[in-house]
């Protein structure tokens, strides 16, 4: 009999990047986005151009177009192809263009900039909560608009869209911001914007494969969360803090390319009920030969290496 529930090996297994960069204005999330978004690039598909299989959702009126074609920290910063997302920001449209940009125009690295807009811009799913407050008026429940179902929903559209199977994921997030007196170099105390936190629901970090915050003022970097070995590998540099460059997009790249591919994953386990499936004729399953009577054919290695996976995982479900 197969397993009713399906076990198999622990392996270190290939994915897409999936990687937020948050920041006070001005700290350069765009900047850092299309470096990571070259790096991914150059690692993994380097006979491709990064305009033609890379899309940059720019959700703050074409603000990342300056940034294009600047030398940054002796770096170029390439264009990927631009869709300009326009209020209302509506999770649902964002959820369609992004199923658009993967299925039907193939695109490989996916850049939204700024997230936040969804969660606090025009219609996004702040304005939903308190429109939805005022309607149920005195009929709110415990938690009022946030245990409606249609919030919880958008809610968990919004994190679903944090990482894809099928397209590297690049998040910006706005900081919010909180200013605190610092001395400068010439003795005066001037005020200095910090990010303290993304944005966005409370709960996001734990989609990401990494979590990067940017310093206003110099740029640099602190991995705020880490599950790839990015943080480790970065911590052996001269420079921990640095500024991104394509370098660490390459890094993010090749971390998340390691081990058993997807399709190797699936392969192994086809191959597996397959092997239960003759295991069964060996023992002279009667539902086998009811099931060769029934279709008129011979169950064989070869005939079910011609079926869909889903075909051969309902003749187990039958099996068993």
């Amino acid at each position: 009999m197969a397993d009713m529930f399906e076990f198999e090996d622990m392996e270190r297994s290939q994915s897409k990047l999936s990687v937020a960069v948050y920041a006070p204005s001005g700290a350069g999330k765009t900047t850092a986005a299309l470096k990571i978004a070259k790096g991914i690039q150059e690692q993994l598909y380097p006979e491709e151009n990064l305009k033609d299989i890379g899309l940059f959702i720019d959700t703050e009126r074409r603000s990342s177009t300056k940034a294009v074609g600047r030398r940054v920290g002796g770096e170029t910063l390439e264009p990927l192809e631009l869709y300009a997302f326009e209020p209302p920001y509506d999770i649902y449209r964002l959820a369609e263009l992004v199923d658009y940009a993967i299925n039907k125009r193939h695109k490989k690295i996916i850049v939204v900039d700024s997230y936040s807009a969804f969660w606090s811009g025009y219609q996004g799913i702040l304005e939903n909560v308190a429109e939805l407050d005022v309607k149920l008026g005195d009929a709110k429940k415990m938690y009022g608009a946030w245990s409606e179902k249609e919030i919880i929903h958008k809610k968990n559209l919004l994190k679903n869209l944090m990482t894809s199977p099928e397209a590297h994921i690049i998040m910006c997030f706005r900081a919010k911001t909180e200013y605190v007196i610092e001395t400068n170099a010439r003795g005066k105390n001037v005020p200095k914007a910090i990010g303290l936190k993304e944005d966005m629901q409370g709960d996001v970090r734990y989609e990401f494969d990494a979590v990067l915050s940017l310093d206003k003022d110099t740029h640099n970097v602190e991995i705020v969360k880490d599950r790839i070995g990015y943080a480790e590998i970065r911590a052996t540099s001269e420079n921990p803090e640095a500024p991104l460059t394509i370098e660490d997009g390459k890094l993010l790249a090749k971390l998340v390319s390691e081990g058993l591919s997807l399709e190797e994953i699936a392969e192994r386990k086809r191959n597996k009920l397959i092997s239960f499936i003759l295991d069964e004729k060996r023992h002279k399953s009667s539902k086998v030969k009811r099931f060769e009577d029934a279709k008129k054919i011979e169950i064989t290695e070869e005939y079910l290496n011609t079926l869909e996976y889903d075909s051969i995982l309902a003749l187990v479900k039958y099996l068993n």
